[in-house]
């Protein structure tokens, strides 16, 4: 079990540095595209991005989850080919396919988002970059499924670079404006497309199997609607704000929703590793699976808690670093966002079931009731308490969704549930979350030092409730031990 344990936390690691990278190159880019573009091109770019990326969830058809599945189901070397070269050779085909019908209206879907055919090109170069991606995509999952999280983040962060210097390029050389953007996008892509085959060139060969098709289709397509449906999670309060309250409560919604990034960035990066992870302990260790399942719980609650804890204590601090005073009163929305996201982050453990079985049509359901309950309490209680109703509907939303999940997924494939740790865990983060916006915020200096004591009396009260136990200790001391024997060897 700390083997695993151990391999999972270098995974993470490995993920978090690649995605530190890639977050690095948005805050350089950002000031450079808001100097270059006007801001109707920059909404225009935006809009596009967006409805690309609602485009690229039909197009994969929930294949890149499938393919894990049954890649780690598989018992040769031959199976684990056979299953790979079908799934990427189908999303490779079916997105080519689709977007070779749609280009031609691609001065059609200009005129209908933005009243002018003017933007044809842009939306021609775009829907290109599609099949592209989605295969560099399917590419990366082989790699993370062998975890190789470092060729990965490789891979990912040289295409991020390649794809930004090659769209100045095409924006500011050939004076594309914004369509250079895309162009640029399209071009790096097709550029690593080779690459990333390479890489994975052990795992296809020259087969596409129907009864295998069949078994990644049945299970992914369910997986599609999901994304719409947390495409319009995430949308919803911000839409119903921009409607029914004031723009200066969206603006302020939207820097809190900021403030919360790292929160994504940490989930985004467990969800890389994770994945495989759990589809192997489940294949190869049955009898073990399900007791780390539910350890590995304890640790994401109590993880994205203090996290949690400490971004509610500390926003007024932060907006003050990065906004002017105009926004400090963001700061009450960051204790309710955060929650959703610590609600969010146990949908890696309390979903396994669900998708682990291969009953995805749960995972279709769940998402689209917590997307419309989104919705309909935005709709209900924003016009009354603005930002605030936004934040607490997404928090509830994501409590509703993993709820749902874990009582689900319990029937389907039980994991044990260390139950007094997580409530107990829970309970202080919900508490020490909704009291840390009454701290006093009189004197800096005072304001700071209180509110740390306070985060350390938290960490504290896990540790006397036994929320940690000697386990973790075991566990830091293995993973530390391991490190620095991985360090030795490499400079000797």
């Amino acid at each position: 079990m700390s083997t695993r344990m151990s391999g999972l936390l270098k995974d993470i690691a490995t993920y978090s540095f690649g995605d530190i990278l890639l977050r690095a190159t948005t805050f350089i880019t950002t000031p450079i595209y808001t100097r270059l573009f006007t801001p109707e091109d920059y909404g225009v770019w935006s809009y596009v991005i967006t409805a690309l990326g609602l485009l690229s969830t039909f197009l994969i058809l929930g294949c890149d989850s499938a393919y894990s599945l049954y890649y780690f189901k598989a018992k040769t070397e031959e199976e684990k080919q056979k299953v790979t070269s079908t799934a990427l050779g189908f999303v490779a085909l079916w997105s080519l396919t689709v977007v070779v019908l749609v280009l031609p209206f691609a001065n059609r879907f200009s005129q209908l988002s933005f009243n002018t055919s003017q933007y044809g090109l842009l939306f021609f170069c775009a829907l290109l970059t599609a099949p592209i991606t989605l295969t560099n995509t399917m590419c990366g999952q082989v790699l993370r499924n062998q975890f190789q999280a470092r060729t990965f983040t490789q891979l990912n962060v040289i295409t991020t670079l390649l794809t930004i210097s090659l769209s100045l390029v095409g924006a500011l050389v050939f004076d594309l404006g914004i369509t250079g953007l895309f162009v640029g996008t399209l071009i790096g892509s097709a550029i690593m497309l080779p690459v990333r085959l390479w890489k994975v060139r052990g795992m296809l060969r020259p087969v596409l199997s129907w009864p295998m098709l069949k078994k990644l289709l049945a299970y992914g397509i369910p997986l599609a609607p999901v994304g719409l449906a947390y495409w319009i999670f995430a949308s919803s309060d911000r839409l119903v704000l921009g409607r029914l309250s004031t723009l200066e409560q969206l603006g302020l919604y939207a820097i809190g929703n900021n403030l919360t990034s790292l929160l994504a960035f940490v989930h985004s990066a467990i969800g890389q590793a994770w994945s495989p992870h759990a589809i192997r302990m489940r294949e190869e260790q049955p009898e073990v699976a399900p007791v780390l399942f539910g350890r590995i719980l304890t640790y994401i609650l109590v993880g994205f808690g203090i996290l949690c804890v400490f971004y509610t204590a500390f926003a007024r601090e932060a907006l003050i670093i990065v906004a002017s005073p105009a926004f400090y009163a963001a700061a009450p929305v960051v204790g309710p966002l955060a929650l959703g996201f610590v609600a969010y982050a146990t949908t890696h453990i309390t979903a396994l079931g669900i998708s682990l079985s291969g009953r995805t049509g749960y995972l279709m359901l769940y998402s689209w009731i917590s997307a419309l309950l989104n919705l309909g309490l935005n709709i209900l209680f924003v016009p009354r308490w603005g930002m605030m109703a936004a934040a607490w509907s997404t928090a509830l939303s994501y409590v509703f969704i993993t709820v749902a999940y874990v009582i689900t997924s319990q029937r389907l494939l039980p994991v044990v549930y260390e139950k007094r740790r997580v409530f107990s865990a829970a309970g202080l983060i919900l508490l020490f979350t909704i009291a840390a916006p009454w701290l006093p915020t009189s004197n800096l200096l005072l304001t700071i030092v209180l509110k740390l004591a306070y985060c350390l009396l938290f960490i504290g009260l896990l540790f006397i409730l036994r929320v940690f136990d000697q386990r973790e200790w075991q566990s830091v001391g293995e993973f530390w031990r391991s490190a620095q024997l991985r360090l030795t060897r490499r400079t000797a």
